[in-house]
């Protein structure tokens, strides 16, 4: 669902182009308003405007729409551009299998790490997380080992960065605190975060090799913190040997 600082038409867009593939098959104007909770005449003219720029087509025989390869061919470049770094969407989906926690792949977005795509495991206690989910930089697993390959200083200004724009709401982030994440990423070569939003949770993760755009990814399997405890070493090395790891 889009948030309050999303533009309600293109965030309703997107909503749908991430329904249809979580279900992989044809929706129906119906489905997406019942889904949604949209009014039902304003999603007719939403799935009548994708279509007729060509992402989605209209099936008659089945009154529904279908994703074209208009809408595939969005985003191959950015696909093609990963491939040094070893990181695809097979690939999360195999380490949710092998590992039976939920993969997730990160990316920097300002002063917060945004997970772009979430592969959910299949362990005891699954760790359930939705795609575009923010959490911030400096207090957040994915978000010390992105912040861990830069330089001192651009820590240091995504902390005061950080704590300005959370000042108005009453926040701040400790930057001793965030130092002493980063210095253990660093010296362990992966980061791991425990009960930091949901108590009996962590993540693991590790930072890619950067892609042809130069931009970096941070890969990691989250789930019940005991099962991550007791398997670090073997988890630390299924994320290596599936991406191309920094450092």
């Amino acid at each position: 669902m889009t948030t309050p600082s999303v533009i309600k038409t293109a965030g309703r867009v997107f909503d749908v182009f991430e329904y249809m593939r979580e279900v992989r098959r044809a929706v129906t104007v119906r489905e997406i308003a019942e889904h949604f909770g949209y009014p039902l005449s304003s999603v007719q003219v939403l799935m009548k405007s994708i279509s007729t720029l060509g992402y989605l087509r209209y099936d008659n025989r089945r009154r529904a729409y279908v994703a074209t390869p208009r809408l595939a061919a969005l985003g191959d470049w950015v696909a093609e551009s990963m491939a040094a770094t070893g990181v695809s969407f097979a690939v999360l989906e195999q380490l949710a299998r092998d590992t039976g926690m939920t993969a997730i792949l990160a990316v920097e977005n300002d002063i917060h790490v945004q997970y772009t795509h979430v592969v959910m495991g299949h362990g005891r206690k699954r760790f359930q997380v939705q795609p575009g989910t923010r959490r911030l930089l400096c207090m957040s697993g994915l978000g010390w080992a992105l912040l861990a390959t830069h330089h001192d200083d651009y820590v240091d200004r995504m902390i005061q960065r950080s704590n300005t724009r959370l000042s108005a709401g009453g926040q701040q982030v400790q930057p001793e605190q965030v130092w002493q994440n980063i210095r253990e990423t660093r010296a362990r070569g992966y980061s791991f975060s425990k009960d930091i939003v949901t108590s009996g949770v962590g993540i693991i993760g590790v930072t890619t090799v950067q892609d042809s755009l130069n931009a970096t990814f941070g890969v990691g399997l989250g789930g019940d913190l005991a099962a991550l405890e007791k398997n670090e070493a073997s988890l630390v090395q299924a994320l290596r040997d599936a991406v191309t790891p920094l450092g």
